[in-house]
């Protein structure tokens, strides 16, 4: 009887140290958002993905997140944005990665491309939306996905990559000509 009661025992006593701390292992691979107060180095993935899915790698140029956009934007925003405009993002990007926690358990850097492109186009709903909503008013705030997408434009059509690849490169000085021939499926100049 006393062997098959220590076997009882230690069979409860395995089974509890192995089951302790899986659990806790499966409840920390729930994702938790974020709470930005301003943007950091760990907010790389996070924007790049961002302005992938705003400008995605295509087979004539690579994409926002080739140019560095998210380092951009994070310079941008601490250094050369108004504060209120600031708030407004971070309030934004903090709702952003709520809603993907909710909704899918994972940040938007970690999302399939396809769940990534949907978000971004409710964004841009949400943005005309909000532009509707102040018509007519005096003192307008902008939507966070509008200055998203104007840091994305800025950053990736003044870096190296969108303006070499994205865009035909003339190097200057060059000679004028006044009257180039210029096909639909060209590219716009850089230059």
């Amino acid at each position: 009887m006393r062997r098959k009661e220590f076997l009882n025992r230690l069979t409860w006593i395995w089974g509890g140290a192995v089951l302790v701390p899986t659990a806790a292992m499966l409840q920390s691979c729930v994702y938790k958002p974020v709470k930005r107060v301003e943007l950091t180095q760990t907010d790389i993935p996070f924007l790049d993905a961002l302005g992938e899915t705003i400008i995605p790698t295509t087979a004539d140029a690579p994409g926002a997140k080739e140019a560095k956009i998210g380092e951009f934007m994070i310079v941008m925003v601490r250094d050369c944005m108004p504060p209120d405009h600031q708030d407004i993002l971070l309030d934004g990007l903090n709702t952003l990665d709520e809603h993907c926690a909710k909704t899918y358990k994972s940040s938007f850097a970690n999302l399939e491309v396809p769940k990534q492109l949907e978000i971004v186009q409710q964004l841009q709903s949400d943005a005309i939306a909000h532009g509707l909503k102040q018509k007519g008013k005096n003192t307008r705030t902008p939507h966070y996905f509008n200055i998203l997408k104007g840091l994305t434009v800025r950053g990736y059509f003044t870096s190296k990559i969108g303006c070499t690849q994205a865009r035909r490169y003339n190097p200057v000085p060059g000679k004028y000509e006044a009257c180039i021939p210029y096909k639909k499926e060209d590219k716009i100049w850089a230059t």
